[in-house]
């Protein structure tokens, strides 16, 4: 019985997340080779990353914060939980995720390889599902929800 009500409530999700950055971050990134760049862009791309990697970092534990008690590894809202409209909520509904899609980009702009750059668009395209059904439960339990997301970014403040 409990196994159903963690699967009803998004533990898959966190489960096939905590896997797509472990193969990300852990996992080999020579299988398939790296991008050729000229010495000049692989050095600037690299530069990027030492910039973008604690940015992403940075923003994604300040929105966790942000969420005070609100914060669940789940994507079901807590009960008796807020919407958080304020700090990086203003501009984006998922900051944890966007902190982590920097990370992620600035590993890919580190490793320059193949293998890393799809497992990049794996974990975005899977920040899209898991937050199309965390959006839906979030519009379940907040009335508010819809005029929120029609004025507030996705996943890409500004953007998207």
């Amino acid at each position: 019985m409990k196994s159903k009500k963690l699967l009803q409530n998004g533990a898959a999700y966190v489960l096939v997340q905590a896997i797509l950055l472990g193969i990300l971050f852990l996992g080999p990134t020579d299988w398939w080779g790296t991008l050729t760049f000229s010495q000049s862009v692989s050095e600037t791309l690299h530069l990027i990353a030492v910039a973008l990697f604690p940015l992403g970092l940075l923003i994604a534990i300040v929105a966790a914060i942000q969420l005070k008690r609100n914060l669940t590894p789940l994507p079901m809202p807590v009960e008796q939980g807020e919407l958080i409209q304020t700090g990086l909520y203003a501009y984006v509904r998922h900051p944890i995720y966007f902190g982590v899609i920097l990370a992620a980009l600035a590993w890919f702009l580190h490793t320059q390889a193949v293998l890393t750059l799809v497992e990049l668009v794996a974990l975005i395209i899977f920040f899209e599902i898991k937050s199309k059904k965390e959006e839906y439960w979030m519009g379940q339990v907040y009335p508010e929800y819809a005029g929120y997301q029609k004025r507030t970014a996705k996943l890409i403040p500004g953007v998207y």
